[in-house]
C-alpha cells in the first residue's frame, strides 16, 4: 500500500514540499515553483486540487508533462472531503494521469455532527481504492477534526478497511489542547500507528503560528522521529509550512524549505 507504514522496521521515505509554503503556484508558474522545491531537497510536491492545480483538472497531461520537465512527482491531492462527486472525477482522473495515490480529505465544517463524515470518508475509500487511489482523513484547525476529542467520536466510525487517517504533526501540536504541547501529535501518532497511514511534518508555535520551520515551533519530533525509527515507515511524508503570518521571520520559502528538509535529514539520518 502506498503512503503506508512499513512491515520491516526501515525507513523508505520520499520527501514532499506543499504547496501552501509557496503560496500555491499554478499555471505558468507551477514548473518554476517545482524547481524550488528540488532544488530545495525534496522529490515531489503535495497540492490543492481547487486551490493551485484547477487549472490542470481538465488537461491533466499539462501537469504530467511539469512534473516529467523537472524530475519531479505529485506526492498528494488536497480537497474538502464534501466535494462535489463530478470533481471527486476530475481530481482522480488527474491522479491517476500523475501517477499520484495519496488523497487528502479535509472536514472544514464545525459542527460536531460525526456519523455524517464518517460516512462521506468510507463512500470516498469506496471510490478511490479500485483505481489504485488511497484516501485519508485530515486532522484541520476549525473542523470537527480539529482537536483529540472529535478523533475519539470519529474513529470507531471509520471502515479502515477503506480509508485510512493522516497526521498533520502542526495542527495536532496546534488543537489537541487536551494534552501539553510536546505530547499531542506524539501520543496520537502512538496510539494510532496502525491506523495513520501518510504524514504531514509541521510546527507550530504562538508567535509563527503554523508558518514555522520544523524545529523552531512545540511538536516534539525528537520522540516522534524515534517512533518512526523504531517502528519503520516507507511512503511520502509532506513537509508543510502555512503562510497564514506571512513569511517566517522574513524568510523566503525556498530558505524555510531548506531549514525543515535539513532539519529533517539530521533527525531521522535520510
Amino acid at each position: 500500500m502506498a503512503g503506508n507504514f512499513a512491515s520491516e522496521k526501515k525507513l523508505d521515505i520520499k520527501w514532499a514540499s506543499m504547496s501552501l509554503h509557496w503560496n500555491n503556484p499554478t499555471g505558468i508558474d507551477f514548473e518554476p515553483f517545482l524547481e524550488q522545491a528540488k532544488k530545495a531537497g525534496y522529490d515531489g510536491v503535495t497540492c490543492f486540487a481547487f486551490w493551485g492545480l484547477e487549472c490542470f483538472l481538465d488537461d491533466p497531461k499539462v501537469l504530467a508533462q511539469h512534473l516529467r520537465n523537472t524530475g519531479m512527482e505529485l506526492a498528494a491531492i488536497d480537497l474538502p472531503l464534501d466535494t462535489r462527486p463530478e470533481d471527486y472525477e476530475r481530481v482522480m482522473d488527474l491522479m491517476e494521469e500523475t501517477k499520484c495515490q495519496q488523497m487528502v480529505c479535509i472536514i472544514r465544517v464545525k459542527e460536531k455532527i460525526y456519523p455524517p463524515y464518517a460516512d462521506m470518508i468510507n463512500h470516498i475509500g469506496e471510490i478511490t481504492r479500485p483505481r489504485g487511489i488511497y484516501a485519508h482523513l485530515h486532522n484541520n484547525t476549525a473542523s470537527i477534526g480539529e482537536n483529540w476529542n472529535d478523533w475519539e467520536h470519529l474513529i470507531p466510525l471509520i471502515d479502515f478497511d477503506k480509508v485510512s487517517l493522516m497526521l498533520d504533526v502542526g495542527h495536532a501540536t496546534k488543537d489537541f489542547c487536551e494534552l501539553p504541547y510536546p505530547d499531542r501529535a506524539f501520543d496520537y501518532l502512538n496510539k494510532h500507528w496502525d491506523k495513520i497511514h501518510y504524514m504531514e511534518l509541521k510546527d507550530y508555535n504562538k508567535t509563527t503560528d503554523l508558518d514555522t520551520p520544523l524545529g523552531e515551533g512545540y511538536a516534539d519530533f525528537a520522540r516522534i522521529f524515534a517512533l518512526m525509527k523504531d517502528k519503520g515507515y516507507t511512503g511520502w511524508i509532506t513537509i508543510e509550512q502555512n503562510q497564514n503570518n506571512g513569511l517566517s521571520l522574513g524568510r523566503s520559502p525556498f530558505e524555510c524549505a531548506q531549514i525543515s528538509r535539513e532539519f529533517v535529514r539530521k533527525g531521522l539520518g535520510i
